[in-house]
């Protein structure tokens, strides 16, 4: 059974795509010390890492599609618009901004370590520097919103497929670029690295229009799902061998072209597990009162879960010996369901606290921006 937004007034699927969506980003966080150190690691567990952190690269891209999916059909005041889309997105940037370099600055004296703190400036044109560069991408998506209903206003499908694909093309080209041929400075800062992102944003409403029409036939996802993920993996695999080898033409800063969340062969699997995941029956099992229960409340705090994760995994990290290479880790397997059990559960008290508290709420929003 699956219920459209539109007829119910709940719609299990999309707490769905959250809850997926914050497991693969936790995720990927605790198995990059892993997978991004195959010359040091190496092993079947290795391998493990690897494979789920290409197929968790679809992570971001559903909560971008999953925005746009929610918030464009959804018209309201101009006036409103910018209320919820500062104290929704606006404050907890500024916030968790503010609360990283207090963090670091901390750990840093704690540690008796170097820091600067002209980063805090320094950093406000690199899209944060960190992890937040989501919520960057997020706010200026949300500020132009007003400007893309116009867009689907006009229900030509066809303007709405080309501008859709031009983002995604023009996403894709300047990804690459970036790792062929504009290897210096940063070639995305604070104010046009959301551009890349727009594909994402309209095509989760464009699904949506496609879903109030007719029923998805949906033996192609399947296809480029695999497709996808095969590309990723084998590129990603040679990617790394040729880095180890000495030739970065497809690594830069940690990661591989085809990590990227905004490479072809990511692109590809993030809108065909979309499409899936959006439109798919789920079995009676998840429709059970405590499944749903369960279901909506992480997917409430997932926003939160996203905020603080890091904090909580760089804490453990540096101060708790919860590190792949700890002599405190019998075995990389164990170091993984620690941190992650850790990770997760210290994450999900944590924004149950924040959203719980009156004036705490106010750092992650109130209520979740994947939703309105």
């Amino acid at each position: 059974m699956t219920k459209k937004p539109n007829s119910s007034p709940h719609f299990l699927q999309a707490d769905v795509i959250r809850v997926v969506a914050i497991f693969a980003v936790v995720g990927i966080h605790t198995l990059t010390p892993i997978y991004a150190r195959p010359d040091f690691f190496g092993g079947k567990f290795w391998w493990v890492c690897f494979l789920l952190n290409c197929l968790f690269r679809v992570s971001v891209p559903l909560f971008i599609m999953l925005s746009g999916y929610l918030v464009l059909p959804k018209i309201i005041s101009l006036k409103d618009h910018l209320r919820k889309t500062l104290t929704r997105i606006g404050v907890p940037l500024l916030s968790f901004y503010l609360l990283t370099h207090l963090v670091a600055f901390i750990s840093a004296q704690l540690r008796h370590e170097f820091y600067d703190p002209w980063t805090l400036l320094h950093n406000l044109n690199k899209n944060t520097y960190t992890y937040l560069y989501f919520l960057v991408v997020l706010f200026f998506l949300y500020l132009l919103t007003p400007f893309f209903q116009l867009l689907f206003q006009a229900k030509n499908k066809q303007l709405q497929t080309y501008v859709i694909i031009f983002f995604f093309i023009n996403a894709a080209l300047s990804t690459l670029a970036r790792y062929v041929s504009l290897r210096t400075g940063d070639v995305f800062h604070t104010y046009t690295l959301w551009i890349v992102w727009v594909g994402y944003y309209l095509y989760g409403y464009f699904v949506r229009q496609q879903q109030d029409e007719h029923t998805f036939i949906l033996k192609k996802e399947w296809l480029w799902l695999a497709a996808g993920y095969l590309v990723t993996v084998i590129f990603g695999y040679l990617s790394l061998s040729w880095h180890i080898q000495g030739n970065n033409l497809f690594y830069i800063g940690g990661q591989t072209y085809p990590e990227e969340y905004l490479s072809l062969s990511v692109i590809a699997m993030s809108i065909a597990t979309f499409r899936l995941m959006i439109s798919m029956k789920l079995p009676i099992f998840f429709w059970r009162v405590k499944v749903v229960s369960v279901l909506q409340t992480l997917a409430q705090l997932s926003f939160g879960i996203y905020l603080v994760h890091p904090i909580v995994m760089d804490v453990l990290n540096k101060f708790c010996g919860v590190t792949a290479d700890s002599p405190f880790m019998p075995n990389l397997i164990s170091y993984v369901i620690v941190n992650a059990a850790l990770t997760f559960g210290l994450s999900i008290v944590i924004a149950a606290v924040l959203y719980s508290t009156p004036l705490l709420q106010k750092i992650v929003g109130r209520s979740s921006p994947f939703s309105r």
